[in-house]
């Protein structure tokens, strides 16, 4: 088991160089490929909102003025995958080649973000998704949830800030839910190469009876050793508890279970993945 293609969705702006600063760096173990991927936006689907009555002069401006945004946006992507392919000592490719270093190739194609983001993850071993916050575009937050609930795949959640190193002392959230079972199993990669791997699990709230311990035995079927601590909730959420305890514990990722449709939404109105997706300070792995 082995992580060989990250898609690194791009939107030309500043958090790119932070997406591909932590796709490298979950592409070195392995060693994988990146494939950054830009999504030109469709003036098309913009003029619906401005009526049936705009003249084919106002229409053509409109097209013009969004083609030379996205003109402006596609270069900046590219140029952060050069700067951070030159920072990262990787070479970018015309196109994905197996290789025995880490490499990366720059894509273009027009569409709705979310939509693309999810085609071009079908065949992907990871996805890693820009630190995300509750003020920003819409549509970024709608590509992770679409990406994570209708993929399958899992996702590399990346921090404002990347850890110097990513994946040598793992952070587990274990609470016996299927969510939880298939993020452990997705981030196997991982967890087979880390020095530390610590579960943690909450004092108060749901948790299934021998979680830890059918945790730990299917683990060590793979040749991963793991510790366990029970997090104390206190005054905080559930989602501050997890990130404080993680961060406590010096981890440089956590692994999350992510939720069904319907939980996610309630989630992200003020539960466990909002505060998680929105304050990540690591490296959040998650899959639904």
């Amino acid at each position: 088991m082995s992580i060989r293609r990250i898609l690194a969705p791009l939107t030309g702006g500043e958090r790119d160089q932070v997406v591909l600063a932590s796709a490298f760096q979950a592409a070195g173990p392995f060693p994988g490929h990146v494939v950054a991927l830009f999504i030109r936006p469709d003036p098309a689907e913009a003029m619906p909102f401005f009526g049936e009555g705009v003249s084919p002069v106002v229409v053509q401006e409109i097209v013009g003025v969004a083609r030379e945004a996205a003109d402006r946006a596609a270069a900046g992507a590219r140029a952060s995958l050069v700067a951070a392919a030159a920072a990262a000592g990787v070479s970018v490719l015309d196109k994905p080649a197996r290789s025995g270093a880490v490499t990366s190739s720059f894509r273009e194609v027009q569409g709705n973000f979310a939509d693309c983001v999810v085609q071009a993850s079908r065949l992907t071993d990871l996805i890693v998704i820009g630190p995300l916050a509750e003020s920003d575009n819409p549509g970024l937050t709608e590509a992770f949830e679409a990406t994570l609930l209708e993929t399958g795949r899992p996702i590399l959640l990346s921090a404002q800030i990347p850890p110097v190193a990513l994946g040598r002392r793992i952070a587990v959230a274990c609470d016996g839910s299927v969510a939880s079972a298939h993020a452990v199993s997705a981030a196997l990669p991982f967890l087979k190469r880390a020095d530390v791997v610590e579960i943690l699990t909450m004092r108060s709230g749901p948790v299934q009876p021998n979680c830890v311990d059918e945790v730990r035995q299917y683990l060590d079927l793979h040749g991963v050793s793991i510790t366990h601590r029970v997090v104390e909730q206190g005054q905080n959420t559930i989602g501050r508890a997890l990130l404080d305890a993680a961060v406590t514990s010096e981890a440089d990722m956590l692994v999350l279970g992510g939720y069904g449709h319907s939980r996610l939404r309630q989630f992200f109105g003020g539960g466990v993945t909002r505060h998680v997706v929105s304050h990540a300070r690591l490296p959040v792995f998650m899959v639904h």
